[in-house]
């Protein structure tokens, strides 16, 4: 059993790493990044050089509204990435690999770990824009603050798209290139804080109901409606991830 079970963990590590080559070396993920750092550039020396909602450039409201500006198109990396689950190469390598004594949930579940960090690595790269334009603009390095909005702005919206990717590409997978244009439309609707999946509209008015403090800025407090909406959506994600993972190995 032990050498049964390090031969499958070698395997999928294998295939763990040939995916991560496929995606990163890709040449649409390297426009996507290049397009998603020269976007959030534009977005950080544009609307966040002058603050967001009267607040600092550097404040976390201020912060939160470039991640939900960028997130689209990080969003849209993603369900590119899926859509080489669904491709032609894809089902006759799944063949071949069925055909071997891998299991099949970790093998679907490495090929969506392989998607995660892709957008991880895409992800971190807009956050690095944005700390080295912070650090030479205003001197200012203390990161620290910038946890939650990254937390709650980036995890919901990825889970929720990445879930709903998976089974409409199981569905069908030009399914997937309609909702990559959903996801470019989504941003120019003013939402309610409990639908606001990237969160432009909280960011955008929610200070200004807030006192300000002893700094003058608005404390970084959520409401109760966009952070109950970040958990459906987080939920949503997962629930609609098993499902496509499910109808993935059956297809």
């Amino acid at each position: 059993m032990p050498a049964v079970w390090q031969w499958r963990t070698f395997t999928l590590t294998k295939i763990l790493l040939y995916e991560l080559k496929r995606l990163l070396l890709n040449k649409f993920f390297l426009t996507l990044t290049v397009i998603s750092g020269l976007y959030g550039y534009i977005i950080l020396t544009g609307d966040i050089i002058i603050g967001v909602a009267y607040t600092a450039p550097f404040s976390p409201w201020s912060y939160g509204m470039y991640l939900a500006r960028v997130l689209p198109l990080l969003l849209i990396t993603a369900l590119f990435f899926i859509t080489f689950l669904y491709s032609g190469q894809e089902k006759s390598v799944k063949q071949l690999t069925f055909a071997t004594p891998v299991n099949l949930f970790r093998y679907c579940l490495v090929k969506c770990l392989a998607i995660a960090a892709g957008f991880l690595i895409i992800s971190l790269f807009v956050i690095l824009i944005s700390f080295v334009f912070y650090a030479r603009i205003f001197r200012f390095f203390s990161f620290g603050a910038f946890i939650m909005p990254i937390l709650i702005t980036l995890i919901p919206g990825f889970l929720f798209i990445f879930g709903i990717g998976l089974l409409a590409g199981s569905v069908h997978s030009n399914i997937l290139y309609v909702l990559m244009i959903a996801i470019l439309l989504l941003g120019f609707f003013p939402l309610p804080h409990f639908f606001d999946i990237y969160g432009n509209n909280l960011f955008a008015a929610f200070p200004l109901t807030l006192p300000a403090g002893a700094d003058g800025e608005p404390a970084f407090s959520l409401p109760v409606s966009f952070i109950a909406g970040k958990l459906f959506f987080s939920l949503a994600g997962i629930v609609t991830a098993c499902l496509g993972i499910k109808r993935y190995k059956n297809i």
